[in-house]
């Protein structure tokens, strides 16, 4: 699924490079609390990701622009867009804004985008088992009809893995059907990686996500 780019209206892209020109703009007082210095400057606000850190002009223009569009997102009820208008590692935190205000169907097919697109759900385990376990109607709408039929041809039965770091990530609930994709997760940051292997009854499985090629599977 293509993500639009919010930040800038393709006509403003002149008023964005001049912003880019102001490196040494001091930051909007909003956006100060999210910029941190370790071994180097980054800004990681829920709307505006600076990763290294490089123009606080753009980043008040950009954080201006966006605070327009989340505020108009919310005026006309679009909360899809609401919640992708937030960086990566904050959209499940403006899901939790405004997950009363979806249907159920709405609700299983953001939560399901949301999962597929970030990078660290281990990072928010809690709040991740709460909005998958909730009973809300129409639950295969996390999945597309391919997924759905993915899960459906599982026999009662299944094997899983995980790939994970020992002591780290270990109690996940993302899985995977297929015992290669788990070794590479293991082992894709050079650390000491493990392998966990399952056998579970199909009726433990939410949902499998095949979009990513990782024949992934959530459990709670």
């Amino acid at each position: 699924m293509t993500k639009p780019d919010f930040a800038v209206d393709p006509k403003d892209y002149a008023k964005l490079f001049e912003a880019i020109q102001r490196q040494n703009e001091p930051l909007h007082p909003d956006l100060l609390p999210y910029y941190e210095e370790d071994s180097f400057a980054m800004l990681r606000h829920p709307l505006i990701y600076q990763v290294p850190f490089f123009s606080g002009g753009q980043a008040n223009y950009q954080y201006e622009v966006k605070k327009k569009l989340v505020k108009e997102a919310l005026e006309k009820k679009n909360y899809k867009s609401f919640v992708w208008l937030h960086e990566r590692p904050y959209r499940l935190e403006a899901f939790a804004q405004i997950e009363q205000l979806l249907d159920d169907k709405e609700y299983w097919s953001l939560l399901g985008q949301i999962w597929t697109d970030t990078e660290n759900g281990w990072a928010h385990l809690a709040q991740w088992k709460k909005f998958f376990k909730s009973d809300r109607a129409h639950r295969n709408y996390l999945m597309d009809w391919d997924e759905q039929m993915a899960l459906d041809s599982l026999g009662d039965r299944v094997t899983i893995y995980r790939g994970c770091q020992k002591g780290l990530n270990e109690n996940g609930i993302s899985w995977t059907l297929k015992r290669d994709k788990a070794e590479w997760f293991a082992t894709r940051f050079g650390k000491d990686g493990k392998v966990l292997e399952m056998r579970i009854n199909k009726s433990r499985i939410l949902a499998v996500f095949t979009g990513r090629n990782e024949f992934e599977v959530v459990i709670v």
